[in-house]
C-alpha cells in the first residue's frame, strides 16, 4: 500500500507539470452519450449507466426449437459419429490415415454449397481408405476491424443481421450435407452456437484470433469431436499448444440450455484437440524444418495428437494458387513417412478465385455463383487433384515399412455421461459435459443487490471523466490501480477504503479507479478468479461468485470509489456491468471478434491490451472495429438467449501492457504507436500498463515503469491517457492450492495472482 500512494503521489505530480508546459487545462464538456437513453431493458437497473450503446436486445429461437424445426436424422448421426471417431483416431496416431478438412472459406450461397457437398460425395467414397474427408461448412467469419460476419449473423449478406434466419439456415445446411452422408466441420466464435449446431459437426476449429482466448479453451473442452487450435495470426504456436494442453482439462463456462436459458457448464475435458499451422505474420510454417521443432514441443508438452496443417491463409501467403504448392511439401513430408501430420485444411470452392461483398439490399443476388465471397479459393478441379495428390502420399508412407495402424474403439464412444434432451442423439451429443447447471437470471441477482443512487454517482461521474480523459478532452489521466485479482472480498473493501482518501486528494489530476478483476486469464489451467470458484477450491459456485462480485462491487462503489473490471465473455456483463466504470479486454482476447463486438455495447471507456507477444496491430484494430455497431449472442436480463445489437463505442482505446517483444512504455515505442493509432483515424489516447511486460513480470519494477511515464508526461505528452498498476494492501503474492480449506490459510492482503507493490509505494506512485 505504501508504494501504491507514493505511486499516486509520483503521478498526480507530473499531471501538475504537463500543464505548466504551457497548455492550458482542457474544458470538460458534457458527453453526447450521457444525455439520452436510447433502449430501456429493465426497471432494476438505473438508465443512466444501463446499455447506453445498446440499440436492441432481440428475442433469439431457444436452441430447442430449432433443432425440433431441423432434427438430425438417423443417417445424419450416422453420418457424425463415424467422421468424429475416425478423425479422433487420425489425430491420435490410431489410424494411420489422414484427415482432410476442405471446402469454402465461408458458407455464403446454400445452394452452392449442397451443390459442392454433392460433388464431395463420390470423393469422401473414393478415397476413404485414405483419407478423411470432412467439408469445411464456415457459418462465421471473424473480420480484422469489421465486414460480413458469416451466414448465422448476417444471412441476407446486407447489414440486416437476421441471425434467428441464420441460425436455422445453418442447422438446415448442416442436417443436409449429413444427410448426403459427407461429414462437415464448423468454427466456433462463441459458447451459445454449439447448442443449436455441434450435434452435426464432426470437427471444429478455433480460430488464430481465438485461440489465446480462456473462453474458447473452455468451450474446447466441452465439444464432442476433436478441435484444432491454430496458431496465432503473428505465427506465435506456443498459444495453440497451451489451449490444447487447457483443453485436456475440466472447466466451467457459461452458456444456454436447450431451452434458452442461461446456464453453467461443467466440462469433462477433450483428449481429441489438436495444433493446426496455419503460418502468420513470421511467414509459412508447413516446412519440414518449421514441422519438426513444433512436433517436438507438442510432445515436450504431452500431448498426444498431432498436427494439421492449414494450406491456405499465411502458409500461401494469402494467395489460393499457392495451396497446391504447400500441399505438395506436405505430400512430400508424408510419403517419407512423417507421422505427425494427421491432416490438412483446403480453402476450395465450386469457382477459384473470390469475388467482392458490398453489404447492401440485392447485394446477394448479383453475386457470381459458386465463388467465394472471402478468401479466395482453389476451383473443384484442382480440389480433385489435391486430394489424390494426398491419398497417394498415404499410401506411399504405408509402404515405407510400417503396418497400417489398428483402429481400436474409443473409450468415449461407448458411454453417455449426461443427457440434456430427447430431441438430440446422445452419440453426439454433450460427449464431454459433466453437468448444466442453472444459473440465477441476472434480474434476481440484481434485484438482490441493487445499485444505491449514490453508487449510480459514482459510476457516472467516472465514466463520464474517463471518456473524456482518453477523448483528450480532459487533461487529467486515468489509474486502474488495484489487485491483480479479487480472491478476499473483506481484504478488496479494506483497499477500497484506504483508496477513497487517495481519490479526493488526487480529483484535480487524477481520475482513480479501483482495479477489480473477477476473472483470471490462465496460459493454461488455474484458478480462474472470484466469480468462477469463490470457495478457491475449485468446486466453481458460479452463482455464489456472481453474487459475491455484485455485492462487492455494490459496495465500493457506495464508498464513492469507481471499478474497473476485465471481462472474459457476453453474459457476464448482465450481472455487473451497470457498477463498473472502466472495462479491460486482455492481451489473450483482444484479438478475439466476440469481445470487439461486446465492447462495441459496453456503456463504459474500454481499453484493449496489445497481445502477449507486443503486437500492438491488433489492440488498434480492435478500437477501430468496436467503434461500429455489432450484433451478438448474450442473454436478457431475464435469462433467455438474445441477440444484442450495439450501437458501437466511441471510448475504446489502446492499453500497452509489453510483451515477448519486450516493455513498450518508453517515449521510442510510445510515440510510434500513437502515430499508428492517429493513421487509423482513432481519436482516443492510450493507457499504460506498469506491470506485466512492461514490467518484465517483476512488480517492483512498477514505479521504474511509472517513472518513465511520469518523465514523458511532464514534458508534456498528451497522447498518454493514464496507467495501470497492479497494488495490493501488501507487496507480493502467494501461491494458492486449490483445495478445501485452502482459502483459511492464506495471508491477508496479499496477491494469489500476479505479485502486487504494497500500500506505501501505491500512495507514491
Amino acid at each position: 500500500w505504501t508504494t501504491t500512494v507514493e505511486c499516486l503521489e509520483t503521478l498526480a505530480r507530473a499531471v501538475q507539470a504537463r500543464r505548466g508546459a504551457g497548455e492550458p487545462r482542457a474544458k470538460r464538456p458534457r458527453l453526447a452519450s450521457d444525455a439520452s437513453v436510447k433502449f430501456h431493458e429493465t426497471a432494476d437497473v438505473d438508465d443512466r449507466v444501463d446499455n447506453l450503446r445498446i440499440r436492441e436486445i432481440r428475442a433469439m429461437a431457444y436452441p430447442q426449437l430449432v433443432i425440433e424445426e431441423f432434427p438430425a436424422s438417423q443417417q445424419a448421426m450416422h453420418t457424425v459419429v463415424a467422421a468424429r471417431t475416425a478423425a479422433a483416431k487420425v489425430v491420435r496416431g490410431q489410424d494411420d490415415r489422414m484427415v482432410v478438412v476442405v471446402g469454402p472459406c465461408s458458407i455464403h450461397d446454400t445452394a452452392a454449397a449442397l451443390e459442392y457437398a454433392k460433388r464431395l460425395k463420390p470423393e469422401v467414397e473414393a478415397h476413404k481408405g485414405e483419407l478423411v474427408i470432412i467439408m469445411r461448412v464456415y457459418f462465421e467469419k471473424p473480420r480484422t476491424t469489421v465486414g460480413w460476419k458469416g451466414l448465422i449473423n448476417d444471412p441476407d449478406l446486407d447489414g440486416s443481421y437476421k441471425v434467428n434466419k441464420g441460425l436455422r439456415a445453418a442447422r438446415q445446411l448442416l442436417q443436409q450435407i449429413n444427410d448426403s452422408g459427407v461429414p462437415c466441420g464448423c468454427e466456433f466464435l462463441d459458447t451459445l452456437t454449439p447448442q443449436y449446431i455441434a450435434d452435426l459437426v464432426s470437427w471444429a476449429a478455433i480460430g488464430a484470433r481465438t485461440t489465446e482466448c480462456q473462453l474458447h479453451r473452455e468451450l474446447s473442452s466441452g465439444l464432442s469431436m476433436p478441435v484444432g487450435f491454430k496458431n496465432a495470426t503473428n505465427g506465435d504456436c506456443d498459444v495453440a499448444v497451451d489451449a490444447v494442453t487447457a483443453s485436456k482439462y475440466p472447466h466451467a463456462f457459461f452458456s444456454t440450455t436447450k431451452q434458452g436459458t442461461v446456464a453453467i457448464v461443467h466440462s469433462e475435458g477433450n483428449p481429441d484437440c489438436h495444433v493446426v499451422l496455419r503460418g502468420g505474420k513470421d511467414g509459412p510454417n508447413y516446412a519440414e524444418d518449421r514441422v519438426k521443432p513444433i512436433l517436438e514441443q507438442i510432445r515436450k508438452k504431452d500431448v498426444s495428437t498431432g498436427l494439421i496443417i492449414d494450406c491456405s491463409h499465411g502458409n500461401s501467403n494469402k494467395d489460393y494458387k499457392n495451396q497446391p504448392k504447400v500441399l505438395a511439401e506436405v505430400c512430400r513430408q508424408v510419403s517419407e513417412g512423417q507421422k505427425g501430420i494427421a491432416g490438412v485444411m483446403l480453402e476450395s470452392h465450386l469457382m477459384e478465385g473470390a469475388q467482392k461483398l458490398k453489404e447492401a439490399p440485392g447485394a446477394k443476388e448479383a453475386l457470381r455463383y459458386g465463388v467465394s465471397v472471402t478468401d479466395a479459393c482453389i476451383g473443384w478441379t484442382t480440389t480433385v487433384e489435391c486430394l489424390e495428390t494426398l491419398a497417394r502420399a498415404v499410401q506411399a508412407r504405408r509402404g515405407a515399412g510400417e503396418p497400417r495402424a489398428k483402429r481400436p474403439r474409443l473409450a468415449s464412444d461407448a458411454s453417455v455421461k449426461f443427457h440434456e434432451t430427447a430431441d438430440v442423439d446422445d452419440r453426439v451429443d454433450n460427449l464431454r459435459i459433466r453437468e448444466i447447471r442453472a444459473m440465477a437470471y441476472p434480474q434476481l441477482v440484481i434485484e438482490e443487490f441493487p445499485a444505491s443512487q449514490q453508487a449510480m454517482h459514482t459510476v457516472v461521474a467516472a465514466r463520464t471523466a474517463a471518456a473524456k480523459v482518453v477523448r483528450g478532452q480532459d487533461d487529467r489521466m486515468v489509474v486502474v490501480v488495484g489487485p491483480c485479482s479479487i480472491h478476499d472480498t473483506a481484504a478488496a473493501l479494506e483497499y477500497a477504503k484506504r483508496l477513497k482518501p487517495e481519490v479526493e486528494a488526487h480529483k484535480g489530476e487524477l481520475v482513480i479507479i479501483m482495479r477489480v478483476y473477477f476473472e483470471k486469464p490462465r496460459t493454461t489451467v488455474g484458478w480462474k478468479g472470484l466469480i468462477n470458484d469463490p470457495d478457491l477450491d475449485g468446486s466453481y459456485k458460479v452463482n455464489k461468485g456472481l453474487r459475491a462480485a455484485r455485492q462487492l462491487l455494490q459496495q465500493i462503489n457506495d464508498s464513492g470509489v469507481p471499478c474497473g473490471c476485465e471481462f472474459l465473455d457476453t453474459l457476464t456483463p448482465q450481472y455487473i456491468a451497470d457498477l463498473v466504470s472502466w472495462a479491460a479486454i486482455g492481451a489473450r482476447t483482444t484479438e478475439c471478434q466476440l469481445h470487439r463486438e461486446l465492447s462495441s455495447g459496453l456503456s463504459m471507456p474500454v481499453g484493449f491490451k496489445n497481445a502477449t507477444n507486443g503486437d500492438c496491430d491488433v489492440a488498434v484494430d480492435a478500437v477501430t472495429a468496436s467503434k461500429y455497431p455489432h450484433a451478438f449472442f448474450s442473454t436478457t436480463k431475464q435469462g433467455t438467449v438474445a441477440i444484442v445489437h450495439s450501437e458501437g463505442n466511441p471510448d475504446c482505446h489502446v492499453v500497452l501492457r509489453g510483451g515477448k517483444d519486450g516493455p513498450n512504455y518508453a517515449e521510442d515505442r510510445v510515440k510510434p504507436i500513437l502515430e499508428q493509432i492517429r493513421k487509423k483515424d482513432v481519436s482516443t489516447g492510450l493507457i499504460i500498463d506498469c506491470s506485466h511486460g512492461n514490467s518484465n513480470k517483476d512488480y517492483k519494477n512498477q514505479p521504474k515503469v511509472l517513472a518513465e511515464v511520469c518523465r514523458q508526461v511532464s514534458e508534456g505528452q498528451k497522447g498518454i491517457a493514464g496507467v495501470m498498476l497492479e497494488s495490493h494492501l501488501m507487496e507480493g503474492a502467494q501461491k494458492l492450492k486449490e483445495a478445501p480449506g485452502a482459502k483459511e490459510a492464506l495471508r491477508y492482503g496479499v496477491s494469489v495472482t500476479d505479485a502486487c507493490i504494497g500500500w506505501t509505494t501505491t500512495v507514491e506512485c
